[in-house]
């Protein structure tokens, strides 16, 4: 779920996400924080960017991060300062495992003249493409104007320096706007980008199509270019297609060699968190759409802002691994076996503040792999929407 023109629409339609987090255990009420975890060791709540005083709506959202070679860490969020200047996503830089991050470069809008203004995303190129080096790191957003209306890009950057410069290599996708999350206005959200099969797949949330609230699709490149015709992942029409499927992330399933995406399924009144299981990642639309919920004698639920990532497991050398999902709505991640089995979701509290999208990703740390999680803000009031980040032990 998105933006709106009116700031009090979107709280109302985030009240269920808005009431879990005031809930959590914010130290001291205030973004204010006096301490700082030791270079290189685990940690929770720290928090790494406090938005200025003067921000507007929602101060920050929707983090994002990438490990460079050298382990240190590429942070980007929604940022919210007053305009002009145009607002673009900031790439800030730890060298310390996580514990400090200092400016370090961002993505600015080079052809539009709008900024890039939500949803940034981080990937590393694992393999040369499309004239790329292998390591150059993508970078892709949606860029509209502020005013929310003249139409929506989702545009993508890439940098051969480790993010310290960027530039423009393509318009992947353009709606009409106006940028709201209103039916029938032509907007695009929340890229997110793999390499499968010799070819860049970037996901993404369509706005556009009249006879659907929202729907995903994906799109395809051989050259990072040239992009394909947008092909179904969650298609619905029930109610009139009313319902609105959003904020697709994808994972591989090493050892099953299926692919898991989850995705926020929201209808009048809730948003919850969904998923499909495939054999591919161009595949999806035909998967079962599956509820995600734990095995708890709650059988807790998430809500809003999925991010799911695969890993190894920490304890076992046969070869299997671990899902883990983050949710919007709960600080406990949903961690299941290979199989993604319905009733398999246990619900693991990692004590880190939760937030809208909320990111995951596996670090080395020293050369030992650990647990990241990025935050931006999570609709309530400002002094939850810092930019805070945790490193932690893969859960179990």
């Amino acid at each position: 779920m998105r933006l709106s023109t009116s700031l009090s629409r979107v709280l109302a339609a985030q009240s269920l996400l808005v009431t879990a987090v005031q809930s959590q255990d914010v130290p001291g009420g205030s973004p204010s924080q006096d301490w700082s975890p030791a270079p290189f060791t685990d940690f929770t709540k720290n928090i790494v960017f406090y938005p200025p005083s003067d921000s507007v709506q929602w101060w920050t959202l929707y983090a994002r991060t990438l490990q460079l070679p050298d382990e240190s860490i590429l942070l980007t969020w929604e940022n919210y300062p007053k305009e002009p200047p145009l607002v673009n996503h900031p790439i800030w830089k730890s060298d310390d495992g996580g514990a400090t991050f200092y400016n370090y470069s961002q993505v600015e809008d080079k052809v539009n003249g709008w900024g890039m203004r939500f949803q940034p995303f981080l990937y590393t190129l694992p393999v040369s493409f499309g004239g790329f080096p292998a390591g150059t790191i993508l970078a892709a957003g949606a860029s509209c104007p502020f005013s929310l209306t003249g139409g929506v890009y989702i545009d993508l950057y890439a940098s051969t320096d480790d993010g310290k410069t960027w530039s423009f290599v393509s318009h992947v996708a353009y709606g009409a706007g106006p940028e709201t999350i209103t039916r029938y206005d032509k907007a695009l959200w929340e890229p997110f980008i793999l390499l499968y099969n010799n070819q860049i797949v970037l996901y993404y949330s369509d706005q556009t199509d009249d006879a659907h609230s929202q729907k995903l699709m994906h799109k395809t490149t051989n050259d990072l270019r040239i992009w394909s015709d947008a092909v179904p992942d969650v298609v619905t029409s029930i109610n009139g297609g009313a319902e609105r499927p959003g904020m697709t992330t994808v994972a591989h399933i090493e050892s099953t060699n299926k692919w898991i995406m989850t995705f926020e399924y929201c209808r009048p009144t809730n948003c919850l968190v969904h998923y499909k299981v495939a054999d591919s990642p161009l595949l999806f639309n035909d998967a079962p759409i599956v509820q995600l919920h734990a095995n708890n004698t709650e059988k807790t639920t998430g809500v809003s802002g999925p991010y799911v990532i695969w890993t190894p497991h920490p304890n076992r050398t046969d070869g299997s691994g671990l899902i883990i999902v983050s949710t919007s709505s709960r600080e406990e991640l949903f961690i299941n076996e290979d199989s993604a089995d319905v009733g398999g979701w246990k619900y693991v509290n990692i004590n880190h503040w939760s937030a809208y999208s909320r990111s995951l990703r596996i670090i080395t740390v020293k050369g030992k792999k650990k647990l990241l999680l990025a935050n931006g803000g999570n609709f309530g009031p400002g002094y939850l929407n810092s930019v805070a980040v945790a490193v932690v032990p893969i859960p179990t």
